[in-house]
């Protein structure tokens, strides 16, 4: 297939409220999706969350990139998958820029899906997995929480994750263990609130409610004593922020026991499905067990991403898909959801399983570039 022509588009989808954490509160989505144009009329969709508080880009930073990248790698013919790896990668180890190399990525896979009929499942794995999505609570007033929480309960979803690191921590997950029960399975995320001191007290504190992990506890200058600190609490550390590539895997896998060491697989962090994937194994591996995370105000596109990622491999736990429960619309004509108990629907051979609106797509854009080939 011949490219012709790529846009890139900032995507903000407003919020129906704002939704924080100890390192960022959102009132709207903030993602970039790439429409890649064949000279066949054909046009592949791809999407990337930059987050300079993880990876280090920001969403200027790759559109600033953009047209740079493409005129030092000009070639514009993609035939085969391996030319698809091939690009990707020099984005990935060149520019690292893992969120422009994901949206690249998912769309030249659905281009090459719709040229030649390439299964992406089957790209992924033969293996088959269920698909049960847990719950994600923002840090929220205990007014709010009490409300949230009953509609978890009518939902009756078995896992949830709630966001700590604020001084009402305790009172928050006393009301939510006493609300959803004792046969919930909760996590908890500082998303890097606490020294090394705060987390080993507020842990420990935590712990009389039966916490399955803690995600990334330590403030960014004192994740190196997260070996340290794992020895001190009795609770597993889920490493989000903190691994993104396979460098930052081996090097933690080195320092904590397996059964102290979980990831938080991201597929824009990561630079795309393959390098995720990669990412997988090893964890496999060495026995740590994973868990498929998003970025906040993800669309349909990355949903979806995540979903043939979910049901193709051996997950712990799955969050994503929570579009239509927080954001006032979706650039799909249909958003990727779940439903009672987390159960979501397998998506099939048909490419992502999505159909894009380009009206949609238009309409939140608040800016775009454009490169042309031929």
């Amino acid at each position: 297939m011949t490219i012709s022509q790529i846009k890139i588009h900032t995507v903000r989808v407003p919020f129906k409220f704002s939704i924080g954490h100890n390192l960022k509160d959102r009132a709207q989505s903030e993602s970039i999706v790439l429409a890649v144009h064949t000279a066949s009329g054909k046009i592949g969709y791809g999407e990337g969350a930059p987050r300079s508080y993880v990876t280090g880009e920001s969403t200027q930073e790759v559109i600033a990139c953009f047209k740079r990248i493409f005129k030092q790698y000009p070639a514009n013919e993609i035939i085969t998958l391996e030319d698809i790896k091939d690009i990707c990668s020099w984005v990935n180890q060149n520019h690292r820029l893992p969120a422009m190399a994901t949206a690249l990525e998912l769309a030249l896979l659905d281009l090459l899906h719709q040229e030649q009929g390439y299964s992406i499942t089957k790209l992924l794995s033969t293996e088959t997995y269920p698909l049960q999505y847990s719950a994600v609570l923002p840090y929220l007033p205990i007014e709010k929480l009490e409300h949230w929480l009953q509609i978890l309960k009518t939902l009756e979803l078995k896992q949830v994750k709630v966001k700590v690191g604020h001084s009402k921590d305790i009172e928050s997950l006393t009301k939510v263990r006493e609300t959803l029960g004792d046969d919930v399975d909760i996590r908890v995320d500082a998303n890097r609130a606490w020294t090394f001191e705060e987390a080993t007290r507020k842990i420990k504190q935590m712990e009389v409610f039966d916490i399955s992990c803690v995600e990334e506890p330590l403030i960014a200058p004192q994740t190196n004593k997260l070996p340290n600190l794992s020895r001190k609490i009795n609770t597993p550390i889920l490493l989000d922020e903190s691994v993104y590539t396979l460098e930052h895997a081996t090097c933690f896998a080195q320092k904590i026991t397996t059964e102290k060491l979980m990831f938080n697989l991201k597929i824009s962090k990561s630079g795309g499905l393959f390098r995720t994937a990669a990412l997988h194994r090893f964890a496999e591996s060495r026995g740590i067990r994973c868990q498929l995370g998003c970025n906040v105000g993800e669309t349909a596109i990355l949903s979806a991403a995540g979903r043939l990622f979910a049901q193709t491999h051996k997950l712990s736990y799955l969050e994503g898909s929570f579009a239509p429960f927080f954001m006032e619309d979706d650039i799909s004509t249909m958003p990727i959801s779940f439903s009672k108990n987390g159960a979501a629907k397998r998506i099939g051979n048909a490419g992502f399983g999505i159909i894009i609106d380009p009206e949609k797509l238009s309409s939140y854009t608040a800016e775009m570039s454009t490169i042309s080939f031929v």
